[in-house]
C-alpha cells in the first residue's frame, strides 16, 4: 500500500499544474537511411539507400521532458531488387505520429510511433515502372542532444499494401514489405 500511495505522490508532483506547462515543439532532421524488404511470394529482396529529410512538429509537456507530434519524411534512395536488376532512383514519403521522451540525463531520447501513409516510387528501370502506396507500421528512435543538436538512429517496419506497375511475371506488388534503418541529425526546438 504504500509504495502505491508514493507512486501517487511522485506522479502528482510530476503532473502539478506548473510541470503540466505545454509549448510548441519543431524538430527538422536530415538523415541516411537504409532499408531492406522482400517482394511477393518469391521472397526476393529489394533494397533502399539514400538521404531525406524529416520532420516533426507538436507539443512539448512536463518541462519538455514529454514531446507528442506528427512526423513526416521525404526521401530520393535507389531501389534496387535482386532477381530482376531492377535499380532506379526513387521517391519516398512517409507520415504519422510519435511520442517520446526528453531525458535530463544527458541529453538521451526516446520515442515511438506509428507510420499511417505513405508511398516509395522507383523510377523506371528498363522493362519495370512500380509504384508501392499506402504504407504503414511502426516507427521507433532513439538519440542525444548535445548542445542544440541530435544524433539520432530510427527504425520503421513498413509494409505497402498496394502495389501497381509493370514488374513482369510477379503477379502481385501488393504487401511489400521494407525494414528501414535511419540516421539523422536533428535540431529539436521547444518554444
Amino acid at each position: 500500500m504504500k509504495k502505491w500511495i508514493l507512486a501517487f505522490a511522485g506522479l502528482t508532483l510530476l503532473f502539478s499544474a506548473k510541470s503540466m506547462a505545454m509549448g510548441f515543439y519543431l524538430e527538422p532532421a536530415i538523415f541516411y537511411e537504409s532499408g531492406k524488404g522482400n517482394v511477393d511470394i518469391d521472397d526476393s529482396e529489394a533494397t533502399t539507400k539514400g538521404l531525406g529529410l524529416d520532420l516533426k512538429l507538436g507539443m512539448h509537456f512536463v518541462d519538455s521532458m514529454l514531446f507528442v507530434g506528427l512526423d513526416g519524411s521525404y526521401s530520393k534512395p535507389k531501389f534496387k531488387h535482386d532477381n530482376t536488376g531492377y535499380d532506379a532512383d526513387a521517391t519516398s514519403l512517409t507520415y504519422g505520429a510519435i511520442i517520446g521522451v526528453q531525458t535530463p540525463l544527458v541529453g538521451l531520447r526516446f520515442w515511438a510511433g506509428y507510420v499511417f501513409g505513405g508511398t516509395l516510387d522507383p523510377e523506371e528501370s528498363g522493362l519495370f515502372d512500380v509504384k508501392f502506396e499506402e504504407a504503414t507500421g511502426p516507427k521507433v528512435g532513439a538519440g542525444i542532444k548535445i548542445f542544440f543538436v541530435a544524433l539520432n538512429l530510427e527504425y520503421m517496419d513498413l509494409t505497402y499494401k498496394k502495389g501497381t506497375g509493370n514488374w513482369g511475371s510477379i503477379p502481385s506488388l501488393d504487401d511489400f514489405n521494407n525494414k528501414v534503418t535511419m540516421f539523422s541529425v536533428s535540431v529539436p526546438m521547444t518554444f
